[in-house]
């Protein structure tokens, strides 16, 4: 039996009650109470932690009120005993009532308009009323997210909207057509508008009973949506009382300036009836054009064909019919203008190099289709949406490289020049993929993938393997982490890899880049790069004051003892030694740091070391003399004999000569 998580002293989970009827796709449920407040019943959501949850968006629905939705208790990440690893909870009030549809594909008893417009649309509106002005959406409305919130069946909630990224578990038709065009991961953030078109999909739901065209693909289903609007695609041609058509028709507008309004639908509520509006589709060219053998008879079309045929796009492009089908058949003058601002003339795209074709053929989608998502060689994303699909496959090798091409492609700048309006974060968003080539595109540690990784997710958790399971999203929790790890029994190679620098880097702008460009050197087995980890990693602690690490700093002794044996003197070695010692216990790594990292120090031993090679040159060229004039002594001794039989005899003679000269004088 597994103890009991505490979520910030106010909720219990039992993970050994999971309610299977709450699930989310890929988030289990588990049975929750709350230990002080006056709650009901609780659930708490385990996340995936492959699957980043909304962290900005928490604050915000705290404290909302009101039946239309699941109440927000708390969260916190704990440590999940199940999974031997520490995950992110969610908890909220459980609805009473449970599920609607267990599936998109169920078939139920149809509502009476009375009973959705009072137990359901009313208070979804003013819900959305309220996310709206909080700055969120909720993106996660579909039928099988739907809730009856009280035990009598009256009232139905819409389900979480914080474990997964927005839009990610959405069905297409769920979705607007340029929501459904993107990549499910990469969807991007949406707004109320998007959440009145779903919510326009669950009242077709609630209204027929059933989902008539569930089992449609996305493909399948975006090309209805686009040839035949979204009301006559997703209706599949079903009888629907005057009064909700009227309604659904202003909900599943495909044109966003003409879909209704939370005020529209408000005055709808209150009794304002109006004739129901025909679906505005796109305006169907003279001719067709042909891309892979398909014929495409409206621009929207077309650029959904061009994307799906990436491959062969180019050659069509190149060639006369595109050219000819924009400007003679289209009709449509801003179509014009877009192509001639993104692709120039026909002339400069014949005379493009192959190997920009997959970028004209982008160019071309975005010329075509600006609403709709870049579309870059198979990648479709928003632009507040490609962060999410890389943290949701970041192990793939085909994501990871379809997300560079859309980086590199620098096709941000020229999309958002194409918006008749864009939000005020996408404009800081830009400037971030306006950087990120340049750090991209860096291979050491500290910058490439993982760099973008957490530049384009703030909160996810470090993805490194040494201490993933620990799900570090701050930098304050790294240092601490890494103790942990350090501590471990099978702790192994080294307390630093690209996904610790990257997330340094990323996470604090205390860690520049001047911490992690040391780590880039070839040689990475060395204790060069061992010190540049620990510089980085002292840094961290000293700003984060977040306290000894006294394993970690064993750690690093034991990698830079090559360093310490590396000093020729010895007494200077064993007083480093005792000095390493000292700061280890200390738990400090910016005492570590000022000793392995002190050059003068190693200048000196080096300096005492070139004199004591001299001097042992010098003393063994002499001995090497001296072994010589050994080995030679008795040439030596004859020669010395001569030399001194020459000069005794010389002075001999020289005392005789004297002498004689002397006894003549006489």
């Amino acid at each position: 039996m597994a103890d009991r998580v505490v979520i910030k002293e106010r909720v219990e989970i039992d993970p050994d009650s999971p309610v299977p009827e709450f699930d989310m796709p890929n988030t289990k449920a588990y049975a929750a109470v709350a230990r002080r407040e006056e709650h009901g019943d609780l659930i708490a959501y385990v996340c995936d932690p492959r699957i980043p949850f909304r962290h900005d968006d928490i604050d915000s629905v705290r404290g909302m009120t009101g039946s239309a939705m699941m109440r927000f208790v708390e969260w916190g990440v704990a440590v999940w005993a199940p999974a031997r690893r520490r995950l992110p909870v969610l908890v909220y009030e459980r609805p009473q009532g449970g599920r609607v549809a267990k599936a998109v594909s169920d078939v139920q008893e149809p509502m009476s308009e009375d009973r959705i417009v009072r137990g359901f649309l009313t208070p979804a509106v003013a819900l959305l009323r309220d996310l709206s002005t909080r700055g969120v959406a909720h993106r996660a409305i579909r039928p099988d997210n739907l809730f009856f919130a009280d035990p009598a069946k009256k009232l139905i909630a819409l389900g979480d909207c914080l474990t997964c990224p927005p839009g990610l578990y959405n069905p297409a038709f769920c979705e607007t057509l340029e929501q459904a065009m993107a990549d499910p991961a990469a969807r991007g953030r949406g707004g109320v508008a998007d959440d009145l078109y779903s919510l326009g999909v669950c009242l077709i739901f609630l209204v027929l009973g059933r989902n008539p065209i569930h089992e449609l693909g996305a493909t399948e289903m975006i090309e209805r949506k686009i040839n035949l609007g979204s009301y006559g695609a997703l209706t599949a041609g079903a009888r629907i009382q005057m009064n909700m058509m009227e309604l659904l028709r202003g909900l599943l507008s495909d044109d966003p300036r003409e879909r209704w309004s939370i005020r529209e639908i408000e005055l709808w509520i209150g009794g304002r009836r109006l004739t129901p509006k025909q679906a505005k589709l796109p305006s169907k060219a003279a001719r067709p054009i042909t891309i892979a053998g398909r014929d495409y008879e409206n621009v929207r079309s077309a650029a959904e064909g061009l994307a799906r045929n990436w491959l062969t796009a180019g050659d069509m492009l190149r060639g006369h019919d595109f050219d000819n089908w924009v400007r003679r058949s289209l009709n449509d003058d801003k179509v014009v203008e877009n192509v001639n601002k993104v692709l120039g003339n026909h002339a400069a795209l014949q005379g493009a190099p192959e190997s920009d074709t997959p970028r004209l053929v982008t160019r071309a989608c975005m010329a075509l289709d600006p609403a709709a998502p870049i579309r870059h060689k198979g990648f479709s994303a928003h632009i507040d949406g490609v962060g999410a699909a890389l943290a949701l496959e970041f192990d793939r090798d085909d994501v990871r490289q379809k997300v560079s091409d859309f980086i590199n492609g620098r096709f941000v700048g020229l999309w958002m020049s194409l918006q008749a309006r864009t939000r005020s974060d996408l404009n800081e968003l830009y400037a971030i993929y306006d950087k990120l080539p340049m750090v991209l595109n860096q291979t050491g540690p500290g910058f490439g993938m993982e760099r973008v990784l957490y530049a384009l997710n703030p909160h996810i958790h470090c993805r490194s393997p040494l201490i993933e399971h620990l799900y570090v999203t701050r930098i304050e929790e790294l240092v601490p982490a890494l103790e942990r790890a350090a501590s471990a029994k099978d702790r192994g190679g080294r307390p630093m890899d690209r996904h610790i620098a990257a997330f340094s880097v990323a996470r604090s702008p205390d860690v520049d880049e001047r911490f992690v460009r040391p780590l880039t050197g070839t040689d990475q087995t060395g204790t060069d790069h061992v010190l540049a980890a620990l510089t980085l990693l002292a840094r961290v602690q000293a700003m984060t004051k977040s306290g000894p690490a006294p394993a970690l700093a064993a750690w690093f002794v034991d990698l830079m003892k090559s360093s310490v044996n590396g000093f020729a003197n010895l007494k200077q070695r064993k007083a480093m030694e005792q000095s390493v010692t000292r700061a280890a216990e200390t738990g400090l790594l910016i005492e570590l740091q000022n000793i392995y990292g002190d050059t003068k120090a190693v200048q000196r031993d080096q300096q005492g070391y070139a004199r004591a090679m001299q001097e042992h040159q010098h003393c063994g060229a002499q001995i090497q003399q001296l072994s010589i004039e050994i080995q030679n002594r008795e040439h030596m001794a004859s020669e010395l004999g001569e030399q001194v039989a020459a000069v005794a005899s010389g002075v001999i003679g020289s005392i005789g000569s004297t002498a004689i000269i002397i006894a003549f004088m006489l």
